[in-house]
């Protein structure tokens, strides 16, 4: 049984975060994995005051999350949340704690270099800069056209339908101007907009990006005999 503590920035991320552990978990062939849920904030509003609080804030807040975790054993820890892995050092962290951490923006490091030209959907604009900044940390020469907008995530958290969602705001029209910039792939900024992904594949002509599955694929080959 591999242990997965799932940490995401509020409890709905969170709850997509376990459920995609599960379901990888179910697969067959897979390995059998527990995912622990454990969310940062209560809701939008608190994470995106987190987010912009001190470092030492959030330092205290991740040993709150991750101490205990670790005091049982844990030992991998998933970080389902773009704009919280952008705002907190967490590969610092994992040295420190002596732990394995997998975050978006591991993921994003390596597929850097594979485009001159990307699309990204972020949650709020903290979390657009970041992803920018670790884009560009891999590949000096991308160009990304970007937009942070934490009312796509608030529609998400109050459950509204994904064609709703994309309709009242303007995600299409969003796609539109990406691509006529000249995108060559959309990348999926915020792990609540999965939610919105079969939607948004009916209106995008470039690829999807999620790193969720890069993310899993990382803590699987550890233990692979």
């Amino acid at each position: 049984m591999i242990r997965i503590a799932v940490i995401a920035g509020t409890p709905v991320d969170t709850q997509m975060g376990v459920d995609y552990i599960n379901k990888k978990s179910s697969e067959p062939g897979a390995a059998e994995c527990e995912a622990l849920y454990l969310p940062v904030s209560d809701n939008c509003d608190d994470q995106v005051k987190f987010q912009y609080s001190s470092y030492a804030e959030k330092h205290s807040r991740m040993d709150a999350l991750f101490d205990p975790a670790i005091a049982e054993g844990v030992r991998d820890f998933f970080i389902y949340c773009n704009s919280l892995s952008g705002a907190f050092d967490f590969d610092a962290y994992a040295e420190e704690k002596g732990v394995n951490i997998y975050t978006p923006l591991q993921v994003y490091r390596k597929l850097a270099p594979e485009y001159n030209r990307i699309g990204v959907v972020a949650a709020n604009n903290l979390s657009a800069y970041n992803i920018e900044k670790t884009l560009m940390e891999a590949n000096e020469d991308i160009y990304m056209i970007g937009s942070g907008n934490m009312a796509i995530v608030s529609a998400i958290e109050e459950g509204l339908p994904p064609s709703e969602i994309v309709e009242k705001c303007g995600i299409g029209h969003m796609i539109r101007y990406m691509e006529a910039c000249g995108c060559s792939a959309l990348l999926l900024g915020c792990t609540h907009f999965p939610y919105l992904k079969e939607e948004i594949r009916g209106i995008c002509n470039v690829p999807i990006i999620d790193p969720a599955d890069e993310m899993y694929n990382a803590i699987m080959v550890q233990y692979q005999a």
